[in-house]
């Protein structure tokens, strides 16, 4: 991504959009909706003093709304297409009408934001992987000087940051916690700092290993890492003790843990919240 387009994840709408108004100055916008309608956010748009040159919106709706066919699109301006696309979402449909856009705008040389409304919204009509795929695309369409991609999550979609988050350079805002992960995390740090700091350093690691787990327990033998089974060890038991993995026997080493009672919701909550601490 280059270094004057974006590549921003925010949590939060409202702080989306203003991303979104601070960097699309000038530039064309493809607009993909999961909550708002095209008119909705049309309207925030213009309130909020948003200045695109051609703004493409993609308005992803639910079949209750009566249309007849997958997808239609009304051109408003010369300015403003409108494209409406039933959901459930696949992965092909969003790239065939985003990949129209930028073959239209191929000769333009303002450059194209890409704003994604929810991430996981996405996630939930397609899964993971089509997400993973759809923001790789994204970047390839969009690797030219000015232009980039601004994304949004709900304030409580840790899950979501975490899993997408090396798409991004950047995240502004801070995730909300529905759970005592932030007090937890402190406690860890006063009671057992040595194990904190495994956890803090290594949880990524941890929770990657975790979920190519495809057995009752770890087996540090047949892991593909690069952490030795000590560090390992270590990040793992402090999992335990903040309450998102259970211990299945009494022994030593990371093949003492219960990968059928892991909690990955609140192992990425830990992650975060161990992360916005201050040093």
């Amino acid at each position: 991504m280059p270094d004057d387009g974006p590549a921003l994840l925010s949590f939060g709408v409202d702080r989306a959009m203003r991303a979104l108004r601070e960097h699309a100055a000038g530039r064309n916008v493809i607009a993909v909706l999961t909550d708002s309608t095209a008119d909705q956010w049309y309207r925030r748009w213009e309130r909020s003093g948003g200045d695109a040159t051609q703004l493409a919106i993609v308005d992803c709706f639910d079949f209750t709304r009566g249309a007849t066919t997958e997808t239609r699109t009304n051109v408003v301006s010369n300015e403003l297409v409108v494209t409406e696309l039933e959901r459930p979402l696949s992965g092909e449909g969003l790239q065939s009408v985003y990949d129209r856009f930028f073959d239209g705008w191929a000769e333009s040389p303002r450059g194209t934001v890409v704003y994604v409304e929810s991430l996981r919204d996405l996630r939930e009509d397609t899964d993971g992987e089509t997400v993973e795929s759809l923001l790789e695309r994204f970047r390839a369409r969009t690797a030219q000087d000015g232009s980039g991609i601004v994304a949004g999550v709900p304030d409580d979609a840790v899950c979501e940051a975490v899993a997408f988050g090396d798409a991004f350079t950047e995240t502004v805002g801070e995730p909300s916690f529905d759970s005592d992960a932030p007090t937890a995390v402190q406690r860890l740090r006063a009671t057992d700092p040595t194990t904190f700091g495994y956890f803090r350093q290594y949880w990524r690691d941890a929770i990657e290993i975790l979920d190519r787990i495809d057995r009752s327990y770890v087996q540090a033998g047949q892991l593909d890492t690069e952490l030795s089974s000590r560090t390992l060890g270590a990040t793992l038991s402090a999992l335990a003790q903040l309450d998102a993995l259970a211990v299945r026997a009494d022994t030593n080493g990371p093949n003492r843990y219960d990968c059928r009672r892991y909690d990955r919701e609140r192992a990425v909550e830990l992650g975060l919240a161990v992360e916005l601490l201050p040093e």
